[in-house]
């Protein structure tokens, strides 16, 4: 997190342009109706996932995001992990555990959700620019607040398991 006066005010101008480009990209959305395809990480401890908050959305998400070109999904949910919350995770150690595309802000998103279980839960190194808050809550707890449409399909998903 900040800590001096220059670092709070980056910090928001940060935040700022994070917004700005992520309305410019749902405008460019709207208007191309684009497929998508992006890849999420489900990291579980003692029955709570782990959970994340971005500065430019009003719900909770999973670390994660849209797959490069030609990059493997699995490869792409680490490198966002790690991009997100300075978790770095050796390859293999994820299972596929939800696949769907769905509408999402005019566009169709392909998402796979990869999870893990950990038996010690990681420092998560949240800067307040992209991602403002990451926290271990457990799926009910998870339900009460409001989540983007694919967190919610793998939650209800992985309770029928």
């Amino acid at each position: 997190m900040a800590s001096g006066p220059i670092e709070r005010i980056v910090s928001c101008a940060i935040r700022k342009g994070y917004r700005l480009v992520y309305l410019a990209l749902r405008l460019w959305w709207f208007v191309r109706r684009p497929r998508t395809r992006a890849a999420a990480v489900a990291l579980w401890h003692e029955g709570r996932i782990l959970l994340l908050r971005t500065s430019y959305r009003d719900c909770y998400s999973l670390p994660g995001g849209f797959a490069r070109r030609g990059e493997p999904s699995e490869q792409a949910a680490l490198r966002e992990l790690r991009e997100e919350l300075g978790i770095s995770l050796p390859a293999g150690r994820l299972r596929h555990a939800w696949h769907g595309t769905i509408p999402f802000e005019s566009r169709q998103d392909t998402i796979d959700i990869w999870e893990t279980t950990l038996d010690d839960q990681p420092e998560v190194y949240v800067t307040g620019r992209e991602i403002v808050w990451a926290g271990w809550v457990t799926p009910a707890d998870a339900r009460k607040g409001q989540l983007l449409p694919h967190l919610r399909l793998y939650l209800d998903n992985r309770s029928r398991e």
